[in-house]
C-alpha cells in the first residue's frame, strides 16, 4: 500500500468519524474505561462523589483514629498476648537543657555584638569591650559622673 492509499484511508475514516459521531479506536477505549469507572462508582454510591485517600498524611490520619478507638491498657488478650501502650517520645535532649543552651547562645551573641560594635563601629580594639574597665567608663557616662 502506497502513502497516498494509507492517507485516503485514514481521511476516510476521520470523515466517517465525523458523520457517525464516533471518534478513533484510542479515545473510543478511555471513555469506555471512563464510562465503566462511573457507572461502578455509581452504582457504589449513588448519591455522591468517592474520594479516596491516596496521600501518606491521610493514611497516617487514618492509622490515628484506629489506634485510639483501641483501648490503651496494657492487660493481656484471650490468647494471652500483651497489647502494647501508647508510643512515648524520648526527647535527645531533655528541655532545661534546650533554654539552658539558648540563653547561652543569646549570651554569646550579645558578646559578639558589643566587640563588632566597640571594634568596627567605633575606634577602639574589639577585645577592649570585654573589658571591666571599659564597662565601668561606660556606666560613667550614662550616670553623667564624665
Amino acid at each position: 500500500m502506497t502513502g497516498k492509499e494509507k492517507l485516503e484511508k485514514n481521511t476516510g475514516k476521520r470523515q466517517e468519524s465525523r458523520k457517525t459521531g464516533r471518534s478513533n479506536g484510542a479515545s473510543d477505549a478511555t471513555n469506555r474505561t471512563a464510562g465503566r469507572q462511573k457507572a461502578a462508582q455509581d452504582a457504589e454510591h449513588p448519591g455522591g462523589k468517592v474520594f479516596k485517600a491516596t496521600n501518606r498524611t491521610a493514611e497516617r490520619e487514618k492509622a490515628r483514629t484506629a489506634n485510639r478507638k483501641k483501648p490503651v491498657a496494657n492487660k493481656a488478650d484471650h490468647d494471652g498476648n500483651q497489647e502494647v501502650g501508647r508510643w512515648v517520645q524520648i526527647r535527645l535532649i531533655p528541655i532545661w537543657l534546650r533554654i539552658l543552651l539558648f540563653l547561652l547562645g543569646v549570651l554569646i551573641a550579645a558578646m559578639l555584638g558589643v566587640m563588632f560594635g566597640y571594634g568596627v563601629l567605633g575606634d577602639g580594639k574589639a577585645s577592649d569591650a570585654l573589658k571591666p574597665e571599659t564597662w565601668q567608663h561606660i556606666l560613667k557616662m550614662i550616670n553623667g559622673d564624665v
